[in-house]
């Protein structure tokens, strides 16, 4: 008797949690819902891809209808899409704010006639630092960086055109430091923090991302 009682409570508050739940996104505006959807999507994808993600299955965890789901963001790819604008912008005012440095308008990455005092061991020790605490956001574009070298895939010229603004980034950042041939020491840098990334994400426990960048950003730049 005693364990159907328990069985009886935990399933009566089990349904007040989900009724609080689904109370809570009852009440979302717009923006705070889509931004649920993005961040559920984006544990999702980090997982499984955008080949491996199901609408119904971010639908059944936003407790919404896949209709609703498409009323925000039209079709899958332009789900994924979404996901990967919100967290570009996201990271790079939260990277800038923590440089100190003017966030261009709009919140985009800088142009060339943009002021961006940074030199490339402070702007990459920053966003290892950040990195180390968003295993998952790592995660999310280590796998779709990988999807997305297939032209089939829809986040295909997204990766192309953010590789340019990134290589833009770096070089300015590289010059800054006084670098010999700041494109190529821009994309060695790059390359290096991919790589260091990837075993990261192997065996977190082990690697202090952190520290171990900025042993390798001053082998790169001496």
């Amino acid at each position: 008797m005693k364990v159907w009682l328990a069985a009886v409570v935990g399933t009566k508050n089990g349904a007040k949690r989900t009724r609080g739940a689904k109370d809570a996104k009852a009440a979302m505006t717009a923006e705070e819902r889509r931004i649920s959807i993005i961040n559920t999507t984006t544990q999702f994808v980090a997982q499984h891809g955008f080949w491996g993600l199901r609408l119904r299955e971010i639908a059944v965890a936003e407790d919404m209808t896949e209709a609703g789901l498409l009323y925000h963001f039209g079709s899958k790819e332009g789900l994924l899409l979404a996901v990967l604008d919100y967290r570009d912008k996201t990271d790079r005012a939260a990277l800038y704010g923590r440089l100190n440095v003017p966030l261009p308008a709009g919140g985009e990455a800088i142009g060339d006639d943009d002021d961006f005092p940074v030199g490339l061991r402070d702007l990459t020790i920053a966003t290892t630092e950040r990195n180390a605490g968003q295993p998952e956001i790592v995660r999310l574009y280590t796998v779709l960086e990988g999807e997305a070298l297939s032209q089939n895939h829809p986040a295909y010229e997204y990766f192309r055109n953010r590789e340019q603004w990134v290589m833009r980034e770096y070089t300015r950042a590289a010059l800054n430091d006084g670098a010999a041939d700041p494109e190529r020491t821009a994309r060695q840098t790059l390359a290096a923090m991919d790589g260091l990334q990837m075993r990261w994400l192997y065996d977190p426990e082990s690697i202090d991302l952190a520290d171990e960048w900025k042993l390798l950003v001053d082998k790169i730049l001496r």
